[in-house]
C-alpha cells in the first residue's frame, strides 16, 4: 500500500510539473490588441493555438523549458514570428504594426472560395452560395458542402450529427437543431463556422455549427409573427422573437397548426435531454420518447400547440444557458394490413386488420446549465433537467379470417417524469487538467392498458384485460478524471462507478394477478486512453476495466478502442481513418420482466432466459476517407463499418393467428455492413449532390421455437443538380432518390421486398426583391410484390414583400394534387407472417395567410 501512495504521488507531481507563458500583444500606441491569433510552436510544429482576450492576454502551458516559436496573426496588424526561451523568462510583451496596404481598383475574376480552415474551423463564405431565394438557415446550410440536413431537422457532417447549433457562440435550445435552422433567417447571418473541436459549457469535446450574426440583428429585439388558414380549415400560426445582445440571448418560439408539421424532431427529443455529461453511464435509464414524434409524414391528421423559451449569456466568470419547450398533440392515424402465414402454418392465421388510432399527448422538458469560473484556472458546472411526458392511445382494430371476425377496443396511457442534476469540478494546473463530476436521475415511468374484445383474449377465459406496469428507476455515477498533454504523447486517466437502482410494479386485475421485481447493479470503470502523433500520422487509443455487480453476480468485460489516421501534406484536404472499437451491453431492465407484459398491439412480452448480467460484446471496425477541396468546395466523404455482436439478445414469437406471444432470450449472433458514400461538387454554375448509403444486418430468433435467421438489406442512392445563376432571376433543383429494401428468412424460406423512386424537379425565383417562389414536383413510385403506387406531389410557397415593408403576404400549399387522400404502401417479413399494409397519409391543403417582420 505504500508503495502504491508513492508511485501516485510521484505521478501527481511529475503531470503538475508543467509551466505556463504569459503572453501581452498591444499595438504601437500602448493600447490592447483583442483576437489576435496566436500559435506556439516549436521545431516546426505547432503545439497550441490561442486568441488574446480584451487585455490583448493570452496563457500557454508548456510540458517543459526550452526555446519556441510565436506566431502572431491578425487582419488588422503584419504577421510577426519570435523566438523566446522560457529558460529565461515566462511573461513576454509584443508590440504589432499596423497593416496599411493602398489597393488599386482593380476587377477581380477569381472566383471567391467558398471555404477556407484553420485548425479545427471551416468557415463559409455565404456569398458563394446564397441567390437570394433562401428563407431559413436550413436553406442555406443545406447548399453548404460537406453538409446536410437529414430527415429529422438534424445538420450532419461526415455522415454524423452535429453536437450543437450555436448562435455567435452561444447556445440555442440544447443539441435542438431545427428551432435554430428553421426559425433564424437567411437573411440574419453574416457566416457559418464548423468547429470540429467544440468545448461545451460542461467542458466536453464535440462539433457545432456556429450561425454569425449580421450586426444589424443585435441589440435589438427582431422576429416575426405568421398567420394562415385553408382548405378544410387548415391553419398555421407562428411567432418567432428574438433578442440577441450583450445582456444575453433571449428567444422564444411559438407554434400552431393542423398540417403536421413539427417543431420539434424525434431525435432533437434525443439529443436534447440525454445525460451526455456523464461519460460512463452503461446504466443510465434513457428518457422515453414520445410516439407522436415520429413524424414519418403517416398520419390521417395531426395537430401541434408549441412554446419555447430560451435564454443564455456567457462571460469569462459566469455562463449560464436555460430553455423550456412544452408541445401538445393530437392525432389520427388508419392503417391496413393483411398478414399472410409462413408456409407450413395454417390458413387460419391470416387475417385482413382495420385499424384505427387516436393519440393526444404532450411533453415538456426544461434544462438549466450554469457554469462560475475561478480565477485559479477552475470552474464549477451545474446542469438540472425536468422532463414530463404523457401519451394517450385509443385504438378501435377489427381483424378477420375466413373464420371470424374480432372487434378489439384499446386504451393505453402511459406517462414519464424525469429529474437529472449533474455536478462536475474542472481545475487546471499548469497542463493538467482535473474533473470530479456527480451525476443523479430519478425516473419514474407508467403504463395502463385496457383491452376489451368480442372473444376471449390470450387462450384465458377474459374478454377483457386491465394491466398496470410502473418502474421506479434511481441511477447516480461518481466520475473521476485526470488528463495532460505530454511532450511525447496525450495521456488521459478515468475512473468511475455507477450505482442503479430499478423496481417494477405490475398487476392484472381480470386475472387477479400482481408482481414486484427488483434489480441494483454496480458497475465500476477504470480507463487509460493514450494519443501519439508521430509525423503525419494521429495514433490514440484507449483500454478500460469494466466490472459489474448484478443482484450479488459479478462480471467483469474489457472494453477498447484503437484508431489511426493519417492527413498527408497537401493543398487539398485528405483524411484517413481506421477505427476499432469493443464495447458492451447489458439488457435493458424491461427486457428482464418475468411478468406476462402485454401492449395494445395484441402481444405480449415475457423473460425466458436472459439474466441481469447476461452481456452482449460488439466488435466494430470503420474505415474513413475525406477529401475537402476548399478553394473549390468539392467534398468527398466515403465510410464502411462492420459490426458484430455475440451473444446478441433476442426474441422466441410464438403466432396464434390472432395474438401473439413474445419471449425475450438469448441469440447467437447480431452483424451489421454500413456503406455511406457522400460527394458534392461544383462545377460552373451549378452544384451536384450525392449520395449512397448501403446497411445489411443479419441476425437469429426464434419463431415457434425453431431457429430462424432474418436478413435486411437496403440501398438508397441519391443526387441533386441545383443552380446558381447569380444574373438570373430563376434557379432550379433536379434529383432523384432510389430506395430498396430485401427481407429475407431463412425459416420457411420467404423473402419480401419494396421499392420506391422520387424524381423532384423544383424550380425557385427571387423577382426584384419583392417576389420569393419555391414550386417542388415529385414523382413517387412506391412498389411490393402485390401493389404499386405512382403519386404526384405538388407543393411549395410564394410570398410577396415590397421593398423597406414589414408585410409580407403568403400562400403556402403541399400535395395539392393529393386534397383529398394520400396513401404509403409498404410490405415486410415479420416474426408473425409476410404483412402488406397501406396506410393513410394527410391530405393536401391550400394556404394563404400574412407575416409581419419586426
Amino acid at each position: 500500500m505504500k508503495r502504491i501512495l508513492q508511485l501516485l504521488f510521484f505521478i501527481f507531481y511529475f503531470l503538475t510539473s508543467a509551466q505556463n507563458i504569459s503572453i501581452v500583444v498591444r499595438d504601437n500606441l500602448k493600447n490592447s490588441v483583442e483576437n489576435v491569433n496566436v500559435q506556439l510552436q516549436r521545431e516546426s510544429n505547432t503545439i497550441d493555438f490561442k486568441r488574446t482576450d480584451k487585455n490583448g492576454k493570452c496563457v500557454f502551458s508548456i510540458a517543459e523549458k526550452g526555446n519556441y516559436t510565436l506566431k502572431f496573426t491578425s487582419m488588422q496588424f503584419k504577421t510577426k514570428v519570435v523566438e523566446i526561451n522560457t529558460y529565461v523568462d515566462t511573461d513576454f510583451s509584443f508590440i504589432l504594426e499596423p497593416q496599411i496596404t493602398e489597393i488599386e481598383t482593380v476587377e477581380i475574376k477569381a472566383r471567391p472560395k467558398i471555404a477556407k480552415s484553420k485548425e479545427d474551423t471551416i468557415s463559409y463564405n455565404l456569398k458563394t452560395v446564397k441567390d437570394g431565394t433562401e428563407r431559413t438557415a436550413e436553406d442555406l446550410i443545406k447548399k453548404l458542402p460537406g453538409l446536410d440536413i437529414n430527415d429529422n431537422g438534424k445538420v450532419t457532417f461526415k455522415g454524423n450529427a452535429i453536437g450543437q447549433v450555436l448562435i455567435d457562440g452561444n447556445e440555442f435550445f440544447g443539441k435542438n437543431h431545427k428551432l435554430a435552422t428553421q426559425n433564424i433567417t437567411a437573411d440574419m447571418l453574416e457566416g457559418v463556422d464548423l468547429w470540429q473541436n467544440y468545448t461545451t459549457v460542461s467542458g466536453s469535446q464535440s462539433t457545432a455549427l456556429n450561425l454569425k450574426l449580421k450586426d444589424e440583428y443585435k441589440g435589438k429585439i427582431s422576429g416575426n409573427l405568421e398567420g394562415s388558414y385553408g382548405n378544410k380549415n387548415n391553419y398555421l400560426g407562428h411567432a418567432n422573437l428574438f433578442r440577441f445582445n450583450k445582456m444575453g440571448n433571449l428567444a422564444f418560439v411559438g407554434d400552431g397548426n393542423n398540417i403536421a408539421r413539427d417543431p420539434i424532431s424525434y431525435s432533437d427529443f434525443r439529443e436534447m435531454n440525454r445525460q451526455e455529461d456523464v461519460k460512463y453511464s452503461t446504466n443510465i435509464s434513457q428518457i422515453e420518447i414520445p410516439s407522436f414524434l415520429n413524424n414519418d409524414g403517416k398520419v390521417d391528421s395531426k395537430a401541434n400547440q408549441f412554446g419555447a423559451l430560451q435564454y443564455s449569456k456567457s462571460s469569462e466568470k459566469f455562463s449560464v444557458a436555460a430553455f423550456s419547450v412544452f408541445n401538445n398533440v393530437q392525432l389520427s392515424k388508419l392503417l391496413a394490413t393483411n398478414r399472410t402465414a409462413f408456409p407450413t402454418i395454417s390458413t387460419s392465421f391470416n387475417f385482413n386488420e382495420q385499424r384505427k388510432e387516436d393519440n393526444s399527448g404532450y411533453f415538456g422538458t426544461t434544462q438549466i446549465k450554469l457554469k462560475q469560473s475561478f480565477r485559479d484556472n477552475s470552474f464549477l458546472y451545474y446542469n438540472f433537467g425536468y422532463n414530463p411526458i404523457r401519451d394517450s392511445f385509443k385504438q378501435q382494430i377489427n381483424r378477420s379470417t375466413d373464420f371470424t371476425s374480432e372487434l378489439y377496443t384499446i386504451e393505453n396511457q402511459t406517462s414519464n417524469n424525469s429529474i437529472t442534476n449533474f455536478l462536475s469540478w474542472n481545475k487546471k494546473i499548469n497542463n493538467i487538467n482535473l474533473i470530479l463530476a456527480f451525476a443523479q436521475q430519478n425516473n419514474y415511468s407508467s403504463d395502463d392498458l385496457h383491452i376489451n374484445s368480442t372473444s376471449n383474449l390470450f387462450n384465458t377465459p377474459f374478454k377483457e384485460i386491465a394491466q398496470s406496469l410502473d418502474i421506479q428507476t434511481n441511477n447516480y455515477n461518481l466520475d473521476f478524471d485526470l488528463k495532460n498533454n505530454f511532450k511525447f504523447a496525450d495521456i488521459a486517466f478515468h475512473s468511475g462507478i455507477n450505482i442503479s437502482e430499478n423496481r417494477a410494479y405490475w398487476s392484472e386485475t381480470s386475472f387477479g394477478n400482481n408482481s414486484t421485481q427488483s434489480l441494483k447493479s454496480y458497475i465500476y470503470n477504470n480507463e487509460l486512453f493514450i494519443r501519439k502523433v508521430v509525423g503525419k500520422f494521429d495514433f490514440s487509443g484507449s483500454v478500460a476495466s469494466n466490472y459489474m455487480q448484478l443482484n450479488n453476480e459479478n462480471e467483469h468485460f474489457l472494453s477498447k478502442n484503437f484508431r489511426i489516421k493519417y492527413r498527408p501534406e497537401s493543398r487539398i484536404t485528405n483524411d484517413f481513418s481506421l477505427e476499432y472499437s469493443s464495447h458492451f451491453q447489458l439488457p435493458d431492465f424491461s427486457q428482464l420482466l418475468y411478468v406476462k407484459n402485454f401492449d395494445r398491439n395484441l402481444t405480449f412480452t415475457q423473460n425466458k432466459d436472459l439474466l441481469p448480467e447476461t452481456l452482449s460484446s460488439t466488435d466494430t471496425y470503420k474505415f474513413s476517407y475525406l477529401r475537402f477541396n476548399l478553394e473549390k468546395g468539392n467534398l468527398l466523404y466515403f465510410t464502411l463499418m462492420y459490426e458484430k455482436s455475440k451473444p446478441n439478445f433476442t426474441t422466441n414469437t410464438l403466432n396464434f393467428g390472432l395474438f401473439s406471444e413474445i419471449y425475450n432470450l438469448t441469440g447467437n449472433l447480431k452483424d451489421r455492413w454500413l456503406l455511406i458514400i457522400s460527394d458534392d461538387r461544383r462545377f460552373g454554375l451549378f452544384s451536384l449532390k450525392s449520395k449512397i448509403i448501403g446497411l445489411k444486418t443479419d441476425s437469429n430468433n426464434f419463431i415457434n421455437t425453431l431457429p430462424n435467421n432474418l436478413q435486411l438489406n437496403n440501398i438508397e442512392i441519391g443526387q441533386k443538380l441545383s443552380s446558381n445563376f447569380k444574373k438570373f432571376p430563376v434557379q432550379f433543383d433536379f434529383g432523384y432518390t432510389l430506395t430498396e429494401t430485401w427481407y429475407n428468412q431463412t425459416l420457411f424460406d420467404v423473402s419480401s421486398t419494396q421499392e420506391s423512386i422520387k424524381v423532384s424537379l423544383g424550380f425557385r425565383t427571387n423577382i426584384k426583391k419583392t417576389v420569393i417562389a419555391n414550386v417542388l414536383g415529385d414523382y413517387l413510385m412506391q412498389k411490393t410484390p402485390k401493389n404499386k403506387r405512382e403519386n404526384f406531389l405538388l407543393g411549395g410557397q410564394v410570398s410577396y414583400r415590397k421593398e423597406n415593408s414589414n408585410i409580407e403576404f403568403t400562400l403556402l400549399f403541399n400535395n395539392v394534387l393529393n386534397l383529398n387522400s394520400f396513401q404509403f404502401i409498404s410490405n415486410m417479413v415479420s416474426s408473425q407472417g409476410i404483412e402488406e399494409s397501406k396506410i393513410s397519409a394527410m391530405h393536401g391543403y391550400i394556404m394563404g395567410g400574412m407575416k409581419w417582420y419586426f
